[in-house]
């Protein structure tokens, strides 16, 4: 008979489900949590290797009996704090707190060896996780591990765990797997410390953290900033003084914040007593500024958890309870300093951009002739573009237009003051002017080459009914390639319309005469007020003069009717046939002339694909030529694109 008024808790062990088994998503966090139980095991080495199908980890530290083993590993939910063992009898502050650390274990395992060794007592088990599952599924109480008989550790004492039956993949791990155990403890690789872990034999040290020597910028905080501060390369550095100790640093590029294993270094760390206790802070803070995108670092606040006051880690110890009044003073306080480097990390890059632009001496040279504020308005211009998520070489190409935009201010404020000059002033109105003439040049001599590589790509293809296809959806919409004259086709929907109903629903275009002819597109366009019916035939295609009059005397009858009908006839038009291969009739003596003859009679010219892109290359080629000392601007652009070639 149950007491009158008693009431009983009982714990399930499905809670081991919610506490630890499946908390965990990575190798490295698991390994961290038996690297902090041997740290707070008063070890001073611990050593780890990876295999295919094992991962052992073994310590030098106080051990463990069978006693011990229950009382303490076993028993999930013990409180060593509480229990009178904040400190290690070596004096260092333990890591644990939950007591579900070894949890962990199962979230990428499904069977844990321990052996361990206290004196001259070695006691060793077998925790296997399908028999831990069996149990809560039977409604059972206590699950009992698999006792070894023949324990095997090595050393004075200590503990080594063997996780085996691992179900997350290992191989390549021992590189990565350092570096991200370097990242999560700040006390590794320090002498003072008496604590190293390594990986397959090669020990952990604080250049495995990989972002030291990448800083540009340095934020120095208490006595761990003042240790950064000795070993980094960074070019300026700034003391700060705050409730936390540490440093927050800016890169160079955002590149630099990927490490050669490809994690993502961009982040600041909240350490507590050496050990992460939370990452991606520049999310949780809600910073997503250019800046944040450069941004590393470790922030250390002990503080945030002293013995006597309640925990401050969520249940998966990998991050902080946020709503936490300790928190929250941390992130504002946080917040406070990021807003103050986001402000001086703008001068600082500002300043750092219009440097690497006047790296290139033309640059220097034409910077030195803007006014007062044109110069500041420069600099804060480079300083954006240094900001820039990309490679110093990429930036130059910006730094040239940011050139030609000043230019381009420049103008724009000589001529607003045209009004206040005097009608004497010739010498006003002609700088004005030559200004403008000078600008345009060179913006035209940019547009120019790019035309040019986009020919030159086009001589590259070999492949003649690929060039068919290329120019069939590029040409229309870019004249230029037919003229340099032709500089953008425009549309007139009306007339467009008209002209492909009357050139292409015409019945005389219909049936066998069309197959015969084999076209493969037409479009209409005008440019510079003429009006243009562009044909393209098939690549391997060979025509005929007389075919092609034929066709085309059709296009001029519609061209002249379409004109009259909207009293237009006094406007030119000009046919174009583009085609894959020369005309057969060309091969006779005379014959190229003869067709050309032919076909002008009916406002209609013929070329080749090849004849195309050549005319086109020869016109653009003499073009820059002639103009490459169009513009005093000239030598500065010319130069900045050597600097980018020579990727300096």
């Amino acid at each position: 008979m149950p007491k009158p008024n008693h009431f009983e808790m009982r714990v399930d062990l499905n809670v081991l489900n919610h506490l630890g088994i499946k908390l965990y998503s990575s190798i490295p966090a698991v390994i961290s949590e038996a690297v902090a139980n041997a740290w707070d095991a008063d070890a001073t080495q611990v050593e780890i290797v990876i295999e295919e199908d094992t991962i052992t980890i073994q310590d030098d530290g106080h051990g463990m009996t069978v006693e011990d083993i229950n009382s303490k590993f076993l028993t999930v939910g013990y409180q060593r704090r509480r229990s009178g063992c904040a400190l290690t009898p070596k004096g260092r502050k333990v890591f644990g707190r939950k007591g579900i650390g070894k949890l962990s274990l199962f979230s990428i395992a499904d069977t844990i060896e321990v052996h361990s060794k206290k004196g001259q007592r070695v006691a060793a088990l077998t925790l296997c996780l399908p028999g831990i599952q069996d149990t809560i599924d039977a409604g059972g109480e206590t699950y009992e591990p698999i006792p070894i008989e023949k324990p095997s550790f090595e050393g004075h004492s200590g503990t080594k765990i063997v996780i085996s039956d691992i179900r997350k993949r290992t191989s390549h791990a021992p590189g990565p797997l350092r570096r991200r155990i370097a990242r999560r403890f700040s006390e590794i690789g320090k002498k003072k410390a008496d604590f190293s872990v390594s990986v397959n034999g090669v020990k952990i040290s604080s250049e495995d953290r990989q972002y030291f020597k990448k800083v540009e910028f340095l934020w120095a905080y208490g006595d761990v900033g003042a240790e950064i501060k000795k070993i980094t390369n960074a070019k300026q550095s700034f003391d700060r003084t705050a409730s936390f100790s540490g440093w927050i640093g800016t890169v160079k590029s955002a590149g630099d914040l990927v490490s050669e294993d490809e994690d993502n270094l961009n982040d600041i760390q909240i350490m507590v007593r050496g050990r992460v206790a939370q990452e991606k802070t520049l999310q949780f803070f809600g910073e997503d500024g250019i800046y944040a995108s450069y941004i590393v670092g470790e922030i250390h606040a002990d503080w945030l958890d002293d013995d006597d006051a309640e925990d401050i880690a969520t249940t998966s110890r990998q991050s902080l309870i946020e709503d936490d009044e300790r928190v929250q003073a941390l992130r504002d306080e946080i917040k406070t300093e990021l807003k103050h480097i986001q402000n001086k990390w703008t001068q600082l890059r500002n300043k750092e951009g219009k440097k690497e632009a006047l790296k290139v001496p033309e640059v220097e040279s034409w910077f030195n002739t803007l006014g007062p504020d044109q110069k500041n308005k420069a600099s804060q211009l480079f300083g954006k573009i240094n900001k820039l998520k990309l490679e110093p070489v990429d930036k130059m190409p910006l730094f040239k237009f940011g050139v030609l935009a000043f230019e381009k201010l420049k103008v724009r404020d000589t001529l607003s003051k045209l009004d206040e000059i005097e009608e004497q002033d010739f010498q006003g109105f002609l700088q004005a002017f030559e200004s403008h003439d000078d600008l345009e040049a060179q913006l035209y001599y940019e547009i120019s080459r790019g035309r040019l590589d986009i020919i030159n790509s086009f001589e590259g293809l070999t492949e003649e009914n690929k060039l068919e296809k290329i120019l069939q959806k590029f040409l229309f919409e870019h004249l230029w390639l037919l003229d340099p004259s032709w500089d953008r086709g425009t549309r007139e929907p009306v007339m467009e319309k008209e002209v492909k109903k009357a050139v292409l629903n015409d019945e005389e275009f219909n049936g066998d005469y069309m197959k015969e002819v084999g076209r493969v597109d037409i479009q209409y366009r005008k440019s510079g007020g003429e009006h243009l019916i562009i044909e393209l035939k098939r690549a391997d295609r060979v025509t005929s003069t007389s075919e092609l009059f034929t066709q085309v005397n059709k296009y001029q009858t519609k061209m002249d009717q379409l004109l009259a009908h909207t009293d237009r006839s006094h406007e030119a038009y000009e046919i174009v046939c583009l085609v894959g291969k020369e005309l057969s009739d060309w091969k006779i003596p005379q014959g190229r002339e003869k067709s050309r003859r032919v076909l002008k009679e009916v406002n209609a010219r013929v070329m080749t694909y090849q004849q195309l892109i050549g005319n086109a290359r020869r016109a653009y080629g003499a073009y820059l030529k002639a103009e490459q000392k169009a513009g005093k601007i000239f030598d500065v652009i010319e130069a900045i694109d050597r600097s980018i070639d020579k990727g300096d």
